[in-house]
């Protein structure tokens, strides 16, 4: 296969596994079935009327199915988001078309789930430059998680959130590793500024990045590592003056920065206080939390333990210590970017962690989906543990088989949930074509990470036979 052919073939699969299934959850769950997706088209619409909500007033929305929040609970999150979805469910919602608002507030997640397939793509290259094959398994293994797919095709703003912070950490390993080019550092300010605009928990993840940086900057000693401290200086300086004055009014409003309100929670959700270590120690909490390849609808307990482990936890800490030991006989100067750059993924992963412990504990309910901000950071490195062995093809295929199968359990169990109330219609014959993109999608990066892997290893034969002393 020539080179233009392939790359036609890896974007058309890069395509079709990031809205295949999203599009499958988008058209099998009603619209606003869920507790948030109502209060986030709200704030969108209000973005569209030129104002910002507030907690106490509540929706002006109006739908008549799904879920009604009692309360504006979205209302502490920065702004960028619903600015992205005002344009299409402002005049939707004002013509009366409610649904249709929140339908077409839908399909744009699902092109932002494109965008955050390429940026782990990004990620994964500028992680892993001598192994091109995994750009193609990272964004495949994205691509399956039960919550990119489950976010991916629902109005929430995590999928932006993970993308702005992927773009982000895809630029400051290209700035670490030497690629000190003036638009590197310029999208890596973008996507910090983006990213304090969009959640407050990804803001920690960014100042992270800027501050790696500058400990970059330290130990390259170079004359050109004044551009890394300049990045870091600027996208901290960029995220104050984007987002500053929205944490601003968080505080003027609630009286803290997060704009939460936890005693109102604990009067209506039954939820209690607890202590960060009580949290930690509690093994529900991260039998809930860990789940991003796997379900328990359909499993036992048993099954469903193990599922997450082989899926998940093992090939990240696979993944960790192969790019540890890759790293530590690399030469100095990439010794040390890939040693930060793990450094600053391992902080970024506890740092999530310790951010949910936080959350949980001062009565915010564990959900899984706030793990999926994991997920885009360790892709590339289970993509290593799948690709490392030598027959690491069957491995990989076992592991795509597996998930996809999961995936289909999970579509028929959506499209079998019962609702007490009204609800709005769902689109089974269109969902189990947005399920066909996927499989195509998956089958599709599957075949073109397995022919650039041999394409590279044939490279090297060649190269090697005509080398000085070859055979």
């Amino acid at each position: 296969m020539n080179l233009s052919r392939r790359r036609v073939w890896e974007h058309g699969a890069l395509v079709l596994i990031a809205i295949g299934g999203p599009l499958a959850q988008a058209f099998s769950s009603p619209i606003y079935s869920s507790g948030d997706e109502a209060a986030h088209v709200d704030y969108a619409l209000q973005v569209w009327h030129g104002q910002l909500p507030v907690f106490e007033d509540g929706l002006i929305l109006g739908n008549t199915v799904g879920f009604v929040p009692s309360a504006q609970w979205t209302a502490q999150h920065p702004p960028l988001f619903y600015a992205l979805l005002a344009p299409v469910v402002g005049p939707l919602a004002d013509a009366g078309m409610v649904n249709a608002a929140g339908m077409a507030a839908r399909l744009v997640v699902v092109l932002l789930s494109v965008a955050l397939i390429y940026a782990v793509r990004a990620t994964a290259r500028a992680l892993i430059p001598a192994r091109p094959e995994i750009g193609l398994v990272a964004p495949l293994i994205v691509g399956a998680s039960v919550w990119f797919t489950r976010l991916g095709g629902s109005v929430y703003n995590d999928i932006l959130a993970a993308t702005v912070v992927a773009i982000a950490c895809a630029m400051f390993v290209r700035l670490l590793r030497g690629h000190r080019e003036w638009i590197d550092v310029g999208v890596f300010v973008a996507a910090c500024a983006a990213s304090a605009t969009t959640r407050l928990s990804v803001v920690p993840i960014a100042v992270l990045f800027a501050a790696m940086l500058l400990v970059g900057a330290m130990t390259a000693r170079t004359n050109r590592s004044g551009r890394l401290v300049f990045a870091s200086a600027a996208a901290l300086l960029a995220m104050l003056a984007t987002s500053g004055w929205f944490y601003l009014r968080n505080v003027m409003l609630t009286g803290s920065v997060s704009g939460g309100h936890p005693d109102w929670a604990v009067e209506r959700t039954g939820r209690t206080f607890q202590t960060p270590w009580d949290v930690a120690l509690d093994p529900d909490f991260w039998v809930r939390m860990l789940p991003q390849f796997s379900t328990s609808s359909a499993w036992s307990t048993r099954v469903f333990l193990l599922s997450v482990l082989m899926l998940f936890i093992v090939p990240a800490v696979v993944g960790v210590v192969i790019y540890l030991r890759a790293a530590l006989t690399q030469i100095p100067p990439q010794r040390t970017a890939s040693l930060l750059a793990l450094l600053t993924i391992a902080c970024a992963t506890g740092g999530i962690a310790v951010m949910q412990i936080l959350h949980v504990a001062g009565a915010g309910s564990a959900l899984p989906r706030y793990f999926f901000a994991l997920v885009p950071f360790l892709a590339p490195l289970m993509a290593l543990a799948l690709v490392l062995p030598r027959r690491w093809p069957i491995l990989l295929v076992v592991w795509v088989l597996l998930r996809l199968v999961l995936s289909a359990t999970e579509l028929t169990a959506t499209l079998e949930r019962v609702f007490s109330g009204p609800q709005g219609p769902i689109y089974p014959a269109a969902a189990w074509t947005s399920f066909a993109l996927l499989v195509v999608g998956a089958l599709g990066l599957l075949a073109a990470a397995i022919s650039r892997a041999r394409s590279m290893r044939s490279a090297v034969i060649a190269t090697s036979s005509i080398a000085p002393g070859g055979r």
